[in-house]
């Protein structure tokens, strides 16, 4: 759990460096992280939650090109919840 929240710790100051062109969108992926946050805090990530990282994936997906980090840190939290059974 350690890694994810460091991973994910990661992952809000990349999101800093972003440039939405739609508020929408940036809500979303706020959304989404927010979720993120609140499952690790109340620790009650399960079966089942990978899907918070695939809305997140999908929300990001157009900055693929742009932020390739997003990217790779997206890819280690679905990876990080993976090998927890998640």
């Amino acid at each position: 759990m350690e890694e994810f929240h460091k991973t994910l710790a990661e992952l809000r100051l990349e999101l800093e460096k972003v440039q939405f062109e739609r508020e929408d969108n940036q809500a979303e992926v706020n959304q989404s992280v927010a979720a993120l946050e609140e499952k690790l805090k109340e620790e009650s990530l399960m079966s089942g939650d990978e899907y918070l990282v695939h809305e997140l994936t999908e929300a990001l997906e157009h900055f693929e090109e742009t932020h390739p980090q997003l990217t790779d840190i997206l890819g280690r939290m679905s990876d990080l919840l993976s090998k927890m059974g998640i």
